[in-house]
Parts: structure tokens; C-alpha cells; sequence
């Protein structure tokens, strides 16, 4: 017999959101006739809603929630075997919104290692309660990323009650206990003058690095971006310290609910909306670093700013800050991280906010000893252009040598582009004459020097890889040994090797910034015609056999050219030298012996 026990305003909820598919239903049958009882109760669950001192938790519905339970909790016909282990966890069915890119219900859906965690972090607070009980929520950009349906990696654990350090021996022990094995803790120490009792742990749990925090609240100083008191905090406060509302939610483990204490979190993840907890201008002048944050998040998740942290980043006092608070380490890294995922979105917000010069800050003037910044939405237009560049197809529109470049050359070419505005400057460093975009990869941004080689090499050699798929469109062609001297120029040097066509795809860039009005509209004949000049010139490559030919070493070294030329080693040999790769480039299938009857007959040794 099946028997159901209804609310007594809850038959028509039960007619929408059940329906007994024919394969249930015999189930149910057979199940009757085996003398088993089937049982399902409907059983009303309060929506909880609310924001004073407590989180705003946002839902599809509005009323009571209900859940269907029935005498089998592991058997579920209707669902699949992922979605049947999802309703174990508590508050698996609750939904926050639209997600703003797919349309589709936000829900955090749990994977099967996520969930193995969260019992045991639910099962260790259950243990400890009667001791020191222990609230544990999953903070920030994980939660986020559940709600918008993305992968994430990066679990922090906030703790209510006792420092991440303290609680995560106390899980280690437990889980021994229970047969588990456990990772070493790494910790974090607190600064005895800022914080107290605050040590951060990181761990593995079933394989997974977890860090384990404290909630906290912070003090912070008129002159550093670094707390000043860093103390024990409620939720609430933690969520306020926070860079921006979307990373300020929290995955309550034990509810298994999103709890939005700014109660703006999830309205503006649903809206795709950046926006501060705390007035943005309190916020910046905290931490001036969060202003480069809201810019990355903001490409990153093709969301838009609020015009109260716009207008707020215009004012000079917040602009100043972020050279005065901010390392040029810490600038590097978001500049670094933005650029690795939707570049020139990043690249628009820093122009329309007035944030170039403060950013890619210029070498001190008495350095500069030539040369001057252009305009900065020159390169901005020049990032346009490639992001176009490579939406073409690699079929028909864009050589595949071109098109197939990794996610690293891609970087450092939105990189120059974003640079090029210095690409004319020159200043004096160490006695030495260096270009200004050097130094601004190496000391506003620190970052690796190899940057600043890549973006120094692509500059020098624009005007020649241009001047090369010129001459091979309208002069009748270029000689095997011209481009093959061209492409050993742009990749002899190590760090840039086979990274060599991204110049090639620069050049065509500046090339085709004439026509950016005209593909923004559609028109793309004309640039088109442009793009193929330079597959011409990568397909000419190929069919010579050139496209690796930075790699060649000259087929006599300098051993064999002192015995040749009966001389010792000198500057002259590295003419020499340059006379054998050349020699190389133009006799392909040339042998050593050819090589040095033509070095004989072409060298005259200076004694």
C-alpha cells in the first residue's frame, strides 16, 4: 500500500513536480507484492529568508520547499547516478538565480570528492560539538564558481571558533581515528603585530589541497594596503572585508545553503554585475589592489562595473594609491592573470578607466633619452585587431601556423600590443641604451625578464617581417636565403625559437590597423586581401623548408675553419661564420666539403 502524508496546502505542488514515470510505478507493484512497504511522505521545508545579522539566502522559491523521501533513498528511477548521490547532500535542490551565461538555475552541484569532503568536515563539527563546537563554511571564488557551473580547485575552509592551524590537527587526528589516511599541515604563521591566534593551515584531504582559515575582520592604516589588526571576525565582517560581492558568499557545509551576507552577492552574480561590499572608495582606499581585482573579474567573467566604482577610480586620491600602496610585484601578477584569460576586455576597462599610465607606469623622465609615449588606445586597437586575427578560420582565411600558437604566445603578444605605445621610447640604464617597454615589463610590472626579451624582439622586427611580406606580394617574390636570414633573426634567440610567427602575426596586426573601422563593421574584404599577403608568405616558408631553420648550426665550426684557413680564432671568424649560414641557407642540400671550397674561394683572411 502507498501512503501519502500531505501538507494540507501542498496536492497541487505534489501534481507539478512529481510524475511517476511506468517503470516507478511497477517497482512500487512489485515491491507490494514481495510484501515490502513503500512509503513516501512529502514533507514541507521552510524557505528561510531574512538579512538582519543573519545571510539573505536566495531561491527560485519563494514558499515552502518540499522534499520527496521515499523507503528506497538510493534508488531513484528518474534520476541519473550522479544526480541520486547529489540528493544526499543537504540543500542539494535549493536554486540561486539565473546563471547570467548559460540561463540555466544556479546550484552548487557538488562532485563525488567534494562531497566525501564536506561529510567529513560535517562529521568531525558533529563530533567536536559538545566540546568546542565549530561552524565551517567553503569561502569565496569556490562558491562562486559552483553557482556559475565552472570547475574549481581552490577550497579555503573559514572557521568560526578556532584558527585553520588549530583545526586542522584536530581533523588530522580524527580522521586517523576513522582510518584515513592524512597529509602533513603547512602553516601559515600570523603576524604577532597584526593578528592574533590567526595561523592559516594548508592540507590534503582525500588527495585535495584545502586551506583552513579563520573569519576575520581587519583595521587598515592610511599608508599600506596590509592590515594594520587583523582580529577574529563574525561572517558577516568577513564578508565585508572582501574585494567585491561575488567573492564575499559562503557555502555553509553543514546546510548545505549559499549564504549571501552582503546580501548583494548573489543579485549581482545573477545580474553580472561587479560591485564592491563596502563603498567602493572605502574599499579602494583600503586596498588600491582590489581595483586591478574588479578589473580581472570583470573580463574574466564578461561582467560589467558598477558606475560607483568607475566614477571612484577616476578621482586622482584612489589612482594615486595603487603606485603608493601597491607593489609593482602584486600589479604584475593581476596584469599577468588578466591577460591570460580575456585580454583585451581588460585592456578596454584599464583605458576607459583612466588606469594605462598608472599601470604600465613610464621610466622615470630623467632616464628617457628618446622617444615618447604615443596615444594608449594605439595599442588597444592593435589588441582588436588580433583578438580578429585569430577568430579566423585556420581552413581557409589564416595559415594554420599563424592561427595554431599556444596560449603563452598569445600572451606575450597581447602583451607588446599593449606595450606599444612605448614601443619609440628609449632610455639610459646603466650606461646602457634600453628600450622603455623593457623596462617597464622588468621594474613597474617585475615581471620575468624573458617578457621583456620577447616584447623587445617582436618590436625589432615588425618594420622587416612587413617590409618581407611586402616585397614577396609585389616584388616577384623573396629569396630563400632573404627569409630564411629573417626567420633566423626573430627565433635564433632561445627564448624564442619555434614562439617566431607571433611576429609575423604582429606585423599583420599594425598592417591591418588601417581596416580595424571596417572589420568592427563587417566589411573585411580589404583586410582579408592583407591577411593573405601573409599566408603567402608562411606558405613560401613552408615549401622551403625554413620553418625550423633557426634551429640550423653552420655545417663548419671554428675548428674546422682555423685548419681551413690556417688563422687562430678572431672577430673575423664570426663573418666567417655568417658566410657559412648563408652559404647554407642558399645550397640546401650542399655537403660539407662544397661549403669549404666556397668559404676558400670567398674568404680573405686578414693576418
Amino acid at each position: 500500500m502507498i501512503k501519502l502524508n500531505l501538507h494540507s496546502d501542498t496536492l497541487s505542488c505534489l501534481k507539478a513536480s512529481i510524475r511517476l514515470n511506468t517503470a516507478h510505478a511497477n517497482l512500487k507493484s512489485a515491491s507490494i507484492r514481495a510484501g515490502k512497504r513503500f512509503i513516501s511522505n512529502l514533507k514541507p521545508t521552510p524557505y528561510a529568508t531574512g538579512r538582519c545579522g543573519t545571510a539573505a539566502r536566495y531561491g527560485i522559491h519563494q514558499t515552502n520547499k518540499y522534499e520527496l523521501t521515499t523507503a528506497f533513498p538510493n534508488h531513484n528511477m528518474s534520476t541519473s547516478c550522479s544526480e541520486r548521490s547529489q540528493m544526499d547532500v543537504p540543500g542539494a535542490e535549493k536554486s540561486y538565480g539565473i546563471n547570467p551565461h548559460t540561463k540555466e538555475l544556479m546550484k552548487v552541484i557538488l562532485t563525488d570528492k567534494e562531497r566525501e569532503i564536506c561529510a567529513a568536515l560535517n562529521k568531525f563539527a558533529e563530533y567536536s560539538k559538545e566540546k568546542e563546537p565549530v561552524q565551517l563554511r567553503i569561502a569565496g571564488g569556490w562558491v562562486r564558481d559552483k553557482l556559475l557551473g565552472l570547475k574549481s580547485h581552490d577550497i579555503d575552509v573559514a572557521i568560526d571558533s578556532m584558527t585553520g592551524y588549530e583545526f586542522a590537527k584536530r581533523l588530522n587526528e580524527f580522521l586517523k581515528k576513522q582510518g584515513h589516511s592524512v597529509s602533513d599541515i603547512g602553516k601559515i604563521e600570523s603576524n604577532p603585530d597584526r593578528s592574533k591566534h590567526l595561523e592559516t593551515a594548508t592540507t590534503k584531504i582525500f588527495g585535495v589541497e584545502i586551506d583552513f582559515v579563520n573569519l576575520r575582520n581587519e583595521v587598515y592604516a592610511k599608508n599600506s594596503r596590509t592590515p594594520a589588526e587583523i582580529t577574529p571576525g563574525t561572517p558577516e565582517e568577513d564578508a565585508r572585508r572582501r574585494d567585491i560581492t561575488i567573492n564575499a558568499l559562503f557555502y555553509n557545509i553543514h546546510s548545505g545553503e549559499v549564504e549571501d551576507f552582503t546580501g548583494k552577492g548573489i543579485p549581482d552574480l545573477e545580474a553580472g554585475l561587479i560591485r564592491t561590499p563596502l563603498p567602493a572608495f572605502q574599499t579602494f582606499e583600503d586596498d588600491p589592489l582590489r581595483i586591478l581585482r574588479c578589473v580581472r573579474f570583470a573580463s574574466r567573467f564578461n561582467f560589467d562595473i558598477t558606475d560607483e566604482i568607475k566614477e571612484t577610480i577616476q578621482t586622482e586620491t584612489i589612482r594615486n594609491t595603487i603606485r603608493s600602496k601597491v607593489s609593482p610585484e602584486r600589479i604584475g601578477i593581476e596584469i599577468s592573470k588578466m591577460i591570460e584569460r580575456d585580454p583585451l576586455r581588460s585592456l578596454e576597462f584599464l583605458y576607459s578607466l583612466g588606469l594605462y599610465e598608472t599601470v604600465f607606469a613610464s621610466p622615470p623622465r630623467k632616464l628617457i633619452v628618446n622617444g615618447s609615449m604615443s596615444n594608449p588606445e594605439y595599442g588597444l586597437n592593435v589588441a582588436r585587431v588580433i583578438k580578429w586575427i585569430f577568430q579566423l578560420s585556420a581552413d581557409d582565411e589564416l595559415h594554420e601556423l599563424l592561427k595554431n600558437r599556444t596560449a603563452d604566445e598569445i600572451k606575450s603578444l597581447y602583451l607588446a600590443s599593449i606595450l606599444l605605445p612605448y614601443k619609440n621610447m628609449v632610455i639610459l640604464e646603466k650606461r646602457k641604451m634600453v628600450p622603455a617597454s623593457s623596462y617597464i615589463i622588468r621594474e613597474s610590472l617585475k615581471l620575468a625578464n624573458v617578457n621583456a626579451d620577447i616584447t623587445c624582439k617582436l618590436f625589432v622586427t615588425i618594420e622587416a617581417v612587413r617590409k618581407a611580406v611586402q616585397k614577396h606580394s609585389e616584388e616577384g617574390g623573396i629569396g630563400r636565403l632573404e627569409l630564411g636570414l629573417l626567420i633566423r633573426e626573430i627565433g635564433m634567440p632561445k627564448y624564442m625559437g619555434e614562439k617566431w610567427p607571433i611576429a609575423v602575426v604582429l606585423a599583420m596586426a599594425i598592417d591591418l590597423l588601417p581596416e580595424r573601422e571596417s572589420i568592427d563593421a563587417g566589411s573585411v574584404d580589404k583586410a582579408l586581401k592583407i591577411v593573405q599577403k601573409y599566408n603567402k608568405l608562411m606558405t613560401h616558408a613552408t615549401k622551403l623548408g625554413l620553418m625550423d631553420c633557426y634551429l640550423l648550426n653552420p655545417i663548419i665550426n671554428g675548428k674546422e675553419i682555423s685548419a681551413l684557413l690556417h688563422i687562430q680564432p678572431s672577430e673575423q671568424f664570426k663573418s666567417i661564420l655568417n658566410s657559412v649560414m648563408e652559404w647554407q641557407l642558399e645550397h640546401p642540400e650542399g655537403t660539407k666539403d662544397e661549403c669549404k671550397e666556397y668559404i676558400k674561394n670567398k674568404v680573405v683572411v686578414t693576418r
